[in-house]
């Protein structure tokens, strides 16, 4: 089954309509998030180094070469500017922190399992880059996603309620409206998450 699909980093010769249609799937906060990430894929843009990791995952039908689903996944350096934290412990932090910001699939390849795939790529590459933690957010008002994501091994927070990040110099939170609930996954053994409070994060490290 799963060799039908050949999941790979998506590259800027890639079918932007075809991208585009499974991005407008996915109920972003921001409705300019799809030409955002289309924009990047053409441009085959990157990240500044110290600022981490962005990834767009493709997943295309092996005999035809249909792009069938994509992953998107950043570390959420705007959040973190906007916390008002330092510098050098923001830069750390988008080293240690990623955010799943899409998983889509096309009518045609639901049921395989091929989401499930997409966000398993993800999180083994950002663990393979020392990334420490993944979040996430789904709306309230899509209940069947929460199951969905705990297969995945993430924590779903309730509605409205923040994340807490314990980390070396005290306590940030990252709030959240009332209409999103958090997710939130350890990327390794170091870090837990209990109660609402992911600990461990930067562990060791110069903050």
């Amino acid at each position: 089954m799963y060799g039908r699909y050949l999941i790979r980093p998506a590259v800027s010769d890639d079918d932007p309509g075809a991208v585009r249609a499974l991005l407008e799937q996915v109920d972003f906060t921001d409705a300019a998030m799809p030409e955002e990430i289309i924009g990047r894929m053409r441009t085959d843009w990157r990240l500044p180094p110290q600022s981490g990791t962005a990834t767009l995952l493709v997943a295309e039908e092996r005999l035809t070469g249909e792009v069938v689903g994509v992953a998107h996944a950043m570390p959420p350096v705007q959040w973190l500017m906007e916390a008002g934290l330092g510098r050098p412990l923001c830069l750390a932090l988008a080293r240690a922190l990623v955010e799943l910001e899409a998983v889509s699939v096309a009518d045609s390849a639901r049921g395989q399992q091929l989401g499930h795939r997409l966000v398993d790529h993800l999180v083994r590459s950002y663990n393979r880059q020392g990334y420490e933690a993944m979040l996430g957010g789904v709306h309230a008002h899509k209940p069947h996603l929460a199951p969905y994501y705990e297969a995945d091994g993430f924590h779903v927070l309730p509605a409205g309620a923040p994340l807490d990040l314990q980390l070396p110099v005290g306590r940030l939170r990252y709030p959240a409206d009332a209409s999103m609930r958090h997710l939130v996954r350890p990327l390794t053994p170091r870090v837990s998450y209990r109660a609402g409070t992911l600990s461990g994060l930067l562990a060791g490290k110069a903050s």
